[in-house]
């Protein structure tokens, strides 16, 4: 497998795992957490179980959820940039702009705090021109992006 090809399967899963959330959100009519961590290069998901508007990140949280659980990243893929800049939109920051590096859906499937936006970027460890883009709008909608060395992003 390519380094773009294990990077986009990579992207493609996260992006999916964040489709899981938000849709778990909405059928459940509760909190869910999608927290990202970049030094362990894992994420989970969290489904605020006992509906007191509080999650911290428990077992019985994450297998409340029924999803993904705890996910760890490809051996070779990490949270990075590698050679590309920010997407459109995006301030130039870190791997993960989400606030505190975790993304909340509330029983409507909306971001929370209301408005919240941000960024997951993955790159692979031996191409810094192998890098995608899972972002997540106010409204909670997922987009993936592909960067192209000689385009920028797609």
């Amino acid at each position: 497998v390519s380094e773009k090809t294990e990077v986009q399967l990579a992207g493609i899963q996260l992006a999916q795992d964040l489709d899981v959330a938000r849709t778990r959100a909405l059928t459940t009519r509760e909190m869910v957490r999608v927290a990202f961590n970049t030094s362990t290069r894992t994420y989970g998901g969290y489904l605020d179980d006992d509906g007191n508007g509080t999650i911290t990140e428990s077992d019985v949280e994450w297998q409340a959820l029924r999803g993904f659980g705890v996910r760890e990243l490809p051996a070779r893929v990490h949270y990075g940039r590698g050679a590309a800049g920010a997407i459109p939109g995006d301030a130039p920051s870190g791997a993960v702009t989400f606030p505190n590096g975790r993304i909340e859906f509330d029983s409507r499937g909306l971001t929370m705090p209301m408005g919240t936006r941000g960024v997951v970027y993955l790159a692979n460890d031996n191409d810094p021109n192998a890098v995608v883009a899972v972002q997540v709008t106010p409204s909670g909608n997922v987009r993936f992006w592909t960067y192209r060395q000689s385009g920028g992003w797609q």
